[in-house]
């Protein structure tokens, strides 16, 4: 009988197949492997810049949608709600030696937020300093910029509070609450914009201590130098605060009427921009109102 090793026969006489070949590997090669993983690497070289910029796509689209909210709703209801009345920068803008911030600065995140968050007192932003919601902002998600990079800061804004006593001209003190009657040229003049990085979280710490309140915490996110701008100066309280380069060529801003948009960062580190056009002498402020 000649051998067949391909073959053997069972016990009822019948032939049953034997793998020829039992021994040879299915799995890939090598040569193979490497190339299924250079293919790998080519698509996702290719899909993560596209992934990298629709989230960065989709951060610019939800902090303009806040900076809208900020705009239409906070900004123009307090006006309508005060007399005209819009709050602008918190610290500067009183006379020397007036304590009553209530009246000269109130500051623009602690007065707005009412008109954003449900969970905001609604009684008179005059009756406690220390009030609020008491969580240092830490709930605001509508004062937030998901673009910004994480760090202590519940407040990723900063508005204009810059007094002009003429074309390029700031005065020493600044801008306390201005009637919307009074701008020249509200939809072309920027109300507020994204705050920039804290490096060291420099103002973080100063800011955020132990004995910080919601007041406290709200009336330092503002600009009141003409540096904090157009920058050039590295002290920590006048350097620039416009993050002007947020979004990809630009950030995001709110005019003076209520409407937001990207703005070039040429165009929002342009002094002239933040100019109400509501000129006053330069020296301390007169007396309220």
């Amino acid at each position: 009988m000649q051998a067949d090793k391909s073959l053997m026969v069972t016990a009822s006489g019948s032939r049953k197949v034997r793998p020829a070949n039992r021994g040879r590997s299915l799995g890939f090669t090598l040569i193979e492997l490497l190339v299924v993983i250079a293919i790998i690497a080519v698509l996702v070289s290719l899909l993560l810049p596209a992934i990298r910029r629709a989230r960065e796509t989709g951060y610019t689209v939800k902090c303009l949608s806040n900076q809208r909210q900020i705009g239409a709703i906070g900004l123009i209801m307090y006006a309508d709600s005060y007399r005209e009345f819009t709050p602008r920068e918190s610290g500067f803008s009183q006379p020397p030696g007036v304590t009553d911030q209530r009246l000269y600065d109130p500051p623009w995140p602690f007065v707005l937020r009412p008109f954003l968050d449900s969970r905001a007192p609604s009684k008179s932003q005059w009756e406690d300093l220390n009030g609020g919601v008491g969580d240092l902002f830490s709930r605001s998600e509508y004062y937030r910029d998901p673009a910004r990079r994480p760090d202590r800061h519940n407040i990723h804004y900063v508005n204009n509070g810059i007094s002009f006593r003429g074309p390029n001209l700031v005065n020493q003190y600044a801008k306390r609450p201005t009637k919307m009657s009074k701008y020249a040229r509200p939809y072309e003049t920027l109300y507020l914009s994204c705050f920039t990085d804290d490096p060291g979280q420099v103002h973080a710490n100063g800011w955020y201590t132990a004995s910080a309140t919601d007041w406290s915490i709200a009336r330092v996110y503002d600009m009141h130098h003409a540096s904090n701008v157009v920058g050039g100066v590295s002290t920590a309280q006048n350097s620039q605060r416009i993050a002007a380069k947020r979004h990809g060529r630009g950030a995001n801003a709110v005019f003076l009427d209520g409407h937001a948009k990207l703005v070039d960062f040429k165009e929002i580190t342009t002094l002239s921009r933040w100019d109400d056009g509501d000129y006053i002498p330069d020296g301390p402020p007169r007396i309220y109102p």
